[in-house]
């Protein structure tokens, strides 16, 4: 179980929609994952996170801009 979350999370960081790890563990935990929580409770994964998050809106901006 904890292996699809993880790839959900990865897949929501990617599609640029979510500000960081605070929107990811919500949708997550609406998505049936109420483990999100204690697995995002890490602050070098919560920088992960943020840090996909950003990247992903950087690219869509700039996709945008095309």
């Amino acid at each position: 179980m904890d292996v699809r979350m993880w790839r959900e999370a990865g897949k929501l960081a990617a599609s640029g929609d979510f500000e960081g790890w605070q929107a990811i563990e919500r949708e997550l935990r609406s998505k049936g994952f109420p483990r999100a929580k204690l697995l995002l409770d890490n602050d070098r994964i919560r920088n992960k996170f943020d840090n996909l998050c950003k990247s992903a809106q950087e690219k869509r901006a700039d996709a945008d801009r095309t």
